[in-house]
């Protein structure tokens, strides 16, 4: 017998304190069978002995538009309402877990740890394919408050040197030189450091042969005491994307950074808003969807997937929203460890707002942020 993914959080609310969690979502809001979420709730058990990872992949909803600062991105609420439910006593853990070197965020909160000299630019390596393009002469700085962090870096035939400096101290030079492309590659890891606020200083070192190119920093991993324990939340999303930006070659682009990724036990799919108004139509959503899925899986996630259908974007077809939700339960009802969470039957769309959630057309204010990550938390508590 099938039953509802909400069915199952509305048992586990009754069950837990009324201060654990938000109220939960109803039946008519979520789909898949009582067990596909199996294996997220087994690898949070075993969040006291290796850190669980929630990585959120999608657009720009997923990176965080629309929040005033990065504590209130929908991503920072989930994590903060399962640390308070979920974290091991004494672990505190990073505030934000994956700092991009190139987040794509329609205005990027002020308080987002990354700023950059003038003539940086973007390229598409890494976590969201985020990456930062550094020529000679340029730099990104990201800031972190904790005790490690790893840098992870495009490596290839036309990479430069990487010049690292950590706190202003003395320059660690890396070579990006490889025969072939390599994307998501750990170039650097920090060691354990003095907890509190660190800066890591990226650049492209001028020991680099002329012939060589810039520099292709991907992002900061970054821990505060929960390297082998504890919930973390991994930002996984670019502003923009479709679904079709992250399979077929795109993938390789991303894949191996996210099978570095330690101990994934969910995966959080929010995608639509671009596709709907760019033209692709519900049985290629789906596919891509699946494609998507299956590159994960190849590259060691073992865990359970989460896909969000999203209020209607203001200017998508309903009919192809509709659409598009079909599709995300037809995946669920074919795989086991696939669950759908209706969103748009407790958010109102853009243009019935009557709960003042919206920033614009498409994103979501603080208000907005914070009511996804209630909903979605309701919806993936252990049984």
């Amino acid at each position: 017998m099938r039953r509802t993914l909400a069915c199952l959080s509305v048992l586990a609310l009754l069950l837990a304190s009324p201060t654990t969690g938000p109220t939960p979502a109803t039946a008519a809001e979520a789909g898949g069978s009582e067990t596909a979420l199996r294996k997220w709730w087994a690898a949070l058990a075993g969040r006291y002995t290796e850190p669980v990872s929630v990585v959120v992949m999608g657009d720009s909803n997923s990176e965080g538009t629309g929040a005033t600062s990065v504590s209130r991105r929908w991503q920072q609420v989930l994590q903060a309402q399962l640390r308070a439910r979920f974290q091991p006593p004494g672990v505190k853990g990073a505030a934000v877990p994956y700092i991009s070197a190139s987040p794509r965020m329609y205005l990027v909160p002020a308080d987002y740890e990354r700023t950059a000299t003038a003539g940086v630019g973007e390229s598409s390596y890494g976590l969201g394919q985020r990456s930062a393009t550094i020529p000679a002469g340029e730099s990104v700085t990201l800031a972190f408050v904790g005790r490690h962090a790893k840098l992870h870096a495009r490596k290839g035939p036309e990479v430069g040197r990487y010049r690292i400096v950590l706190d202003g101290g003395t320059p660690v030079v890396v070579d990006g030189a490889a025969a072939a492309g390599a994307n998501g590659q750990v170039i650097w890891d920090s060691g354990m450091l003095p907890a509190g606020r660190h800066t890591v200083r990226i650049s492209r070192d001028p020991s680099t042969a002329a012939a060589a190119g810039a520099v292709y920093p991907e992002g900061l991993t970054t821990y505060d005491g929960d390297e082998t324990a504890g919930v973390r939340v991994i930002d996984s999303a670019r502003g923009g994307a479709r679904v079709g930006d992250f399979i077929g070659l795109n993938a390789w682009n991303w894949h191996v950074a996210f099978g570095a990724l330690p101990a994934k036990g969910l995966l959080i799919l929010p995608w639509g808003a671009n596709d709907a108004t760019s033209g692709t139509t519900p049985e290629a959503f789906r596919a891509g969807l699946e494609s998507l899925i299956v590159v994960a899986r190849g590259n060691g996630f073992a865990g359970s997937v989460l896909l969000v259908h999203m209020p209607k974007r203001g200017t998508a077809s309903e009919q192809v929203w509709a659409d598009y939700r079909t599709q995300m339960q037809a995946i669920a009802a074919s795989d086991p460890d696939v669950a759908v969470l209706d969103l748009r039957a407790r958010i109102p769309d853009q243009g019935g707002d009557d709960l003042g959630v919206y920033f614009d057309e498409v994103h979501y204010n603080d208000r907005g942020q914070a009511m996804i990550a209630d909903q979605i938390a309701s919806a993936i508590l252990p049984r």
